[in-house]
């Protein structure tokens, strides 16, 4: 006669060490000798220093997320609203800084001629002495304290602008820009070295505004950035701060000429 036939062994799946493993489910003798077979690789494992490996996977979904967020940084720090042939037109001001490190050229459309846009361009400065920015009053009370709102109205005093002039750039005058070049109804370009912020320690910086003719009735306002700096190793903050707050601003002051602008001189049906 046969013998009893062999018991069955049941087998599941188990995690040692972050290793799969398949553990024999069998009689309790087997099962504690299974158990102590496998936390003994599990030492040995762990004091050879071999570990789990990480998925191929998984690093290249991360280097793909980091390269993208580099990417958009990037672009939304040098350009927005501005179509390609405008970012490589050269614009006035473009000589003031002539190897700049880093360059932004926003742009919009108003519903307006260039005359009517000019003054509101022409009477822009720190809003306790000028026009202001056209910045909305909660974004520059939270990013820079000022507390004075910008115009909603053309001020016939703050017209007449020369080159030479200073432009202030903060309540007690420390900061400023000198107008180095006007052509109304097209044109204001002002320079600073005096917008530092750590870790940069010197800036040459242009900013320029420019209006177009963009036809039936209406314009292109362009703002044109650029700047050199010291130390070169501050670049990294230019990249991840200035740029992306350069969106951020730039881009509110256009609205905010806009809205302005055609609140004043309707769009003709």
């Amino acid at each position: 006669m046969s013998g009893p036939p062999p018991p069955v062994i049941a087998r599941e799946r188990v995690i040692r060490c972050g290793y799969p493993a398949i553990r024999d489910r069998g009689p309790p003798d087997d099962g504690r000798a299974g158990g102590r077979h496998a936390d003994g690789m599990c030492r040995a494992r762990r004091r050879s220093g071999d570990h789990p490996r990480r998925s191929p996977g998984g690093v290249g979904a991360a280097l793909v997320a980091v390269s993208a967020t580099a990417y958009l940084l990037h672009r939304v720090g040098r350009r927005s609203g501005a179509t390609t042939a405008e970012v490589r037109d050269r614009l006035p001001g473009d000589d003031v800084v002539r190897h700049p490190a880093w360059q932004s050229t926003r742009a919009i459309t108003v519903a307006a001629p260039p005359a009517a846009v000019w003054p509101w361009i022409a009477q822009m400065g720190f809003p306790s002495h000028r026009a202001g920015w056209y910045t909305p009053r909660w974004l520059d009370r939270v990013t820079f304290g000022i507390r004075a709102a910008s115009a909603d109205e053309i001020r016939p005093e703050l017209q007449a602008i020369e080159v030479g002039d200073r432009i202030p750039d903060s309540d007690d005058w420390s900061v400023w820009f000198t107008v180095v070049e006007v052509d109304p109804p097209r044109a204001l370009v002002l320079h600073s070295t005096r917008h530092v912020l750590p870790p940069v320690r010197t800036v040459d910086f242009s900013w320029a505004f420019v209006v177009r003719d963009a036809g039936a009735g209406r314009s292109r306002v362009l703002i044109r950035a650029r700047s050199a700096y010291t130390p070169a190793s501050a670049r990294w903050f230019v990249e991840l701060v200035i740029g992306p707050a350069d969106y951020v601003n730039a881009g509110a002051m256009l609205r905010g000429i806009r809205a302005r602008v055609e609140r004043a001189a309707p769009a003709t049906s």
